[in-house]
């Protein structure tokens, strides 16, 4: 796999040594540099407490003051480095301005965190961590099967309209969240907005954070694309609120910068439950 040459070297929990985050933002400016700190706890080496810092500069001081976005300070997105295992998750910012989470991970494997995140006045920053849990390598391979447009995910189906992007460009994709044969009557907002997508290039292991916006009946995929409030890089979305009903066809701007496989992870709310669709999609 082509992974291995984008690694700095993953760090094993336990040492207590701060493993230096890579800038991950493509097209952004690292304003920041990243540290994580991971201490499996003695109980099971699954479960790990990670520590997570922010400074200005590399060597600057602390940053302490961070915006909400989609109503968190920050978005630990976690991956096994095989793609089969997927989590979002949210540590909480201290007084002294570090990020904690204790972290119960599902299986001894590499793992790739990214710390999703805006420090006031600073700009979006993301940052990604290589983490060995309890012995974890480099995966033989990746679950980057072709999944088809459609994927069940409890008891909904999302339906994606197209699985091949174009490399280089914006590409429009409409998804579809069905119940049975007919659209979900009960979606509601997750984190603030409709759905949270996340796509992670299988060759680069670059990473993007996007959510999608509501698809008007009739409405044509490309003028919509152009319209304000449309989730790019760089553009800020209100948080809608938490109970409100979900329109089940959404509208979702996918960019990638190379061709190859993507993987990407559509998470939403149906009743009161999170759900997680995977899909991979092929960039030509």
């Amino acid at each position: 796999m082509a992974a291995a040459a984008t690694l700095l070297g993953a760090a094993p929990p336990g040492s207590g040594s701060p493993l230096a985050g890579t800038f991950a933002l493509s097209g952004a400016v690292a304003t920041t540099s990243a540290t994580l700190v991971a201490q499996p706890l003695p109980r099971d080496p699954l479960d790990v407490r990670l520590d997570i810092v922010l400074r200005r500069a590399a060597g600057g001081s602390v940053v302490r003051r961070y915006d909400v976005d989609m109503t968190k300070l920050l978005h630990l997105v976690i991956v096994s480095d095989d793609f089969k295992t997927f989590l979002h998750v949210h540590p909480r910012l201290g007084n002294d301005g570090r990020f904690t989470l204790l972290q119960r991970f599902p299986r001894p494997a590499l793992y790739h965190a990214y710390a999703d995140t805006t420090p006031h006045g600073l700009g979006h920053q993301v940052f990604r961590f290589d983490l060995s849990v309890s012995g974890g390598r480099l995966a033989h391979a990746r679950a980057l099967a072709p999944t088809g447009p459609r994927v069940r995910a409890g008891p909904y189906t999302v339906v994606l309209d197209r699985v091949r992007l174009r490399a280089g460009a914006d590409n429009h994709v409409i998804v579809r969240v069905l119940a049975g044969a007919t659209p979900a009557p009960d979606l509601h907002p997750y984190l603030g907005a409709l759905a949270h997508a996340v796509l992670l290039s299988g060759a680069t292991l670059s990473y993007a954070h996007v959510h999608p916006v509501a698809l008007r009946a009739g409405a044509s995929p490309t003028p919509r694309a152009a319209m304000p409030g449309m989730d790019m890089p760089g553009m800020d979305m209100p948080a809608l609120a938490t109970g409100t009903h979900v329109d089940p066809d959404m509208l979702l701007n996918v960019g990638v910068g190379r061709p190859g496989p993507y993987k990407l992870w559509l998470q939403f709310q149906g009743g009161n439950r999170i759900y997680v669709a995977p899909f991979t999609l092929i960039a030509t």
